[in-house]
């Protein structure tokens, strides 16, 4: 034998509760899931993105976003082959993997790991150049902005867009 509620409208009320509650959680669910409809961003679009928001940013006169442009445009030439290099030097090092560790592989290891990283070194060398010419474009009052913006920038690409965490033994203290 069950009981019900003498009030009929409280269960209805919870009925309606309920329901109202798994379509709110489901419709949050499917707006913040990446679609797979989405159109992907190309990486040209990225890069643009990316300058804009220094453009926006830093505020920059009409004078100064093209003379940022120009710039914007021989750092991604600069990089492009830094870049491809650097991407064939990671798998050439990762091939490595497939060859067996005889006498030369500790070798071979060492040489491929100092490859990437000269490789490396040269390409944050023609960045902080970059950005030492975007420095030079800014005004007095951008300058404060602009060291805002570079130390976030640098951040994001050394630690992700996440700070380090508590636990992290790297963190700088």
């Amino acid at each position: 034998m069950k009981k019900y509620p003498q009030q009929k409208w409280l269960l209805w009320l919870v009925v309606i509760l309920l329901i109202t509650n798994i379509l709110t959680l489901s419709f949050y669910w499917a707006k913040n899931r990446p679609g797979k409809g989405a159109p992907a961003i190309s990486a040209v679009d990225r890069e643009k993105r990316m300058g804009q928001f220094m453009v926006n940013e830093l505020s920059l006169s009409p004078a100064q976003e093209t003379v940022y442009w120009k710039l914007r445009d021989t750092l991604v030439t600069q990089q492009k082959p830094v870049l491809d290099s650097i991407r064939s030097a990671k798998k050439r090092f990762f091939d490595l993997l497939k060859m067996p560790q005889g006498p030369q592989y500790d070798s071979l290891l060492t040489q491929r790991g100092e490859d990437i990283s000269t490789l490396q070194r040269q390409l944050d060398l023609i960045t902080i150049h970059h950005f030492e010419k975007v420095r030079a474009l800014c005004t007095q009052d951008q300058l404060v902005k602009f060291d805002t913006v570079i130390a976030e920038i640098v951040n994001r690409m050394t630690w992700g867009k996440k700070s380090p965490g508590k636990g992290d033994s790297l963190k700088v203290k």
